[in-house]
């Protein structure tokens, strides 16, 4: 009974503790501009990524189009950044003076202006190495780097994988349409009726991806500025590294600035939500509303040398991989109605199976068949060799 009493009084205190909580911001409804980039110093492309906030329900994205947006230096010259696609500002090498400031410039189609702070031109000493090594759990990779001059105290990097796969099977057969007395009937014929062979562009084909956390790293407290820190992690068997895998590294110098803004950012995304996690904090950028001071703006620029490194893992460098896809195959009578059943299912034919009591065109008796995507590699990826790719 006292058991009984004690798992009331904790249901009615737990559900008096719960109360809904309405948030005093008041979110515009067309939402706050969120600034993405940096200004590249380097000999690369710049670009500028403009969105707006959404709702904590919404999984849209969307970007703000038709801004104006350029780049100004403090002795008054100016490069502009054209919309290059959606949301995206960009522009090839801006031949920036390192001696002089600069900052950003926004002006958005409702007429609102925005500007960041002036800020320096940074150096970002190269990148060493990307180096990986495996266990049981997969592939682990690392980047290093270091500035012999000490001067670089901050750093981020992001990266974009490829990687190259192929088609668990092969197919040289297709369907064909026939009319029957019982109506519209499905065969089976060559793909090249001429040749008699397998069709090679959808057998091999790539896929990629983009890191999607904030990398960042500091030397603040070392003795050196130099660094080695998990870059990305391949879980065994993943089909990533099952032929040859790409991945080509940015890395960026810092000021303390955006470094201290990543950092919140970072802790306010990628935390658990676990009462043991840093509380959110408020995101400080240096780009401001000049049309409304009040309006929060999320963004923050900074402009550096962008240094790359690509770096390639094949699969014959591993130990028992063991990537296995998700595909079978079935065997299926060589049958008008047969095959008309299996294209109802949406499987294709692979391979003829073996020799049985002839099908209505003198075909074998059987068939093996699979899901569509894993005969077409193009399915879920592209069959044009990517221009990097030895």
């Amino acid at each position: 009974m006292n058991r009984l009493l004690i798992a009331l009084l904790m249901i009615v205190l737990f559900g008096a503790c719960k109360e809904k909580y309405v948030s005093p911001a008041i979110t515009p409804t067309t939402g706050y501009l969120v600034v993405e980039g940096v200004i590249n110093a380097g000999a690369g492309t710049t670009n500028i990524i403009l969105k707006r906030t959404t709702k904590l329900d919404s999984t849209s994205i969307v970007y703000e189009k038709g801004a104006t947006v350029f780049v100004e230096g403090e002795n008054n010259s100016k490069f502009n950044l054209p919309e290059s696609s959606v949301g995206n500002y960009s522009s090839t090498a801006l031949s920036l003076n390192n001696a002089i400031k600069y900052r950003l410039n926004i002006a958005t189609l409702d007429g609102k202006k925005y500007q960041s702070d002036f800020v320096s031109v940074q150096s970002t000493p190269p990148i060493d190495s990307v180096s990986w090594k495996q266990d049981s759990l997969g592939a682990h990779l690392f980047i290093n780097t270091h500035d012999p001059s000490n001067q670089t105290k901050y750093y981020q990097w992001d990266y974009t994988e490829t990687w190259e796969y192929h088609s668990p099977y092969s197919t040289l057969l297709k369907y064909k349409e026939v009319i029957t007395s019982q109506g519209l009937r499905y065969a089976l014929v060559y793909r090249d009726p001429i040749m008699v062979s397998v069709d090679t562009t959808i057998m091999k084909c790539w896929q990629g991806d983009y890191s999607k956390s904030i990398l960042i790293g500091s030397t603040v407290n070392l003795s050196e500025s130099k660094i080695n820190l998990p870059l990305n992690f391949i879980p065994t068997g993943s089909i990533k590294l099952n032929v040859l895998y790409s991945i080509n590294t940015r890395q960026y110098s810092l000021s303390e600035g955006k470094y201290n803004f990543l950092q919140k950012m970072k802790k306010n995304t990628e935390s658990t939500g676990s009462v043991f996690d840093a509380q959110p904090s408020e995101l400080v950028g240096n780009i401001h509303c000049i049309s409304n001071p009040s309006e929060p703006v999320i963004g923050y620029i900074d402009i550096c040398q962008i240094r790359e490194k690509r770096t390639y893992i094949n699969n014959s460098q591993l130990i028992k991989w063991n990537y296995e896809p998700p595909c079978r195959q079935v065997e299926i009578l060589a049958t008008l109605d047969s095959i008309t059943y299996a294209h109802t299912q949406g499987l294709v034919a692979t391979t003829t199976a073996r020799i049985g009591i002839p099908g209505p065109f003198g075909d074998p008796g059987t068939y093996y068949y699979s899901t569509p995507e894993c005969l077409d590699c193009t399915l879920t990826g592209s069959n044009i060799k990517p221009p990097f790719w030895p």
